[in-house]
């Protein structure tokens, strides 16, 4: 398999070079090892990029971590950190299931998981009954909710990535593939597939994006901690909404959905919309909560 090393990109390095507290004083650099499968525009093929692996990246440098990327498939990578072999999942969703092995972060984004038919097929979901027999792609070993992976009224079939899906989708092998609506969307343009899918209906489940590391890797606690204090110094010092901003530009060209970013419901903050594509909001420090 081949493995890839991330650099950090020029972007994120001139928002740290530029920003308050943006990278630690006195403690020596360390870097940690961190798996992932790609996951555009979350993470880009090379492991180079992407909004979550740029996000991640720059809350841990305010740390004095760099990480160290490899790409390899999901159920793999899952493996991988919790066996040890690598400290971090970059982008995880959590689940009862999951905890058991894993150490969950804050979340630093939100997944909408929508359901995608063939573009002209007049079906629509509005609930869980509404899949009674019907032939749905999921992903190896991703995470949907309880009361949809032990519904008995549809067929999943588990197949390796949504491009794996959407090809057995236009084959008429499934009647539909569920995935979060920002890589949907980018996929559908990426391939050239803009109008043969579309959503429909509500999302099935809204997913917090986070962290995760290996309960039984003895720098999990330690890891997740430090990211955690980085996402509250790259909220506090505008270079996670100038990352909101440089993808949200990038994307919007595309006319692609809006991006839902995590939310302290407790506090009172005042909206502040960076682009079209994103909605953010300016937090004060005072009102993250870090656990």
């Amino acid at each position: 398999m081949n493995t890839r090393t991330a650099i950090i990109p020029l972007l994120l390095t001139a928002l740290l070079a530029f920003s308050d507290k943006a990278t630690p004083t006195e403690a020596p650099e360390s870097v940690v090892t961190v798996a992932n499968d790609v996951w555009p525009p979350f993470v880009e093929n090379e492991g180079k990029s992407g909004l979550a692996l740029d996000i991640v990246s720059a809350a841990m440098l305010t740390q004095g971590i760099r990480i160290e990327v490899t790409i390899k498939p999901w159920a793999r990578a899952m493996k991988d950190v919790n066996d040890g072999k690598n400290d971090l999942l970059l982008a995880t969703w959590s689940s009862p299931e999951r905890q058991k092995s894993l150490l969950f972060s804050e979340p630093y984004l939100k997944n909408r998981l929508r359901f995608i038919k063939r573009a002209g097929d007049p079906f629509e979901y509005t609930g869980l009954n509404s899949l009674q027999g019907k032939r749905i792609g999921i992903v190896n070993d991703y995470s949907y909710t309880d009361e949809y992976a032990r519904s008995d009224k549809f067929i999943r079939e588990p197949h390796q990535d949504l491009q794996a899906n959407l090809r057995m989708l236009a084959a008429k092998r499934l009647d539909l593939t569920v995935e979060d609506e920002i890589v949907a969307s980018y996929r559908f343009y990426q391939l050239h597939l803009v109008d043969s899918y579309q959503f429909t209906g509500p999302p099935l489940t809204v997913k917090d994006l986070c962290v995760s590391s290996g309960r039984n890797n003895p720098k999990s606690q330690a890891l997740i901690k430090a990211f955690n204090q980085g996402l509250k110094v790259i909220m506090d010092n505008g270079v996670y909404e100038q990352l909101l901003t440089h993808y949200g530009a990038m994307l919007h060209s595309k006319e692609m959905p809006e991006i839902i970013r995590p939310l302290n419901p407790a506090a009172n903050y005042h909206a502040a919309p960076v682009s079209p594509m994103y909605a953010s909001t300016v937090l004060p420090a005072s009102r993250l909560n870090t656990r």
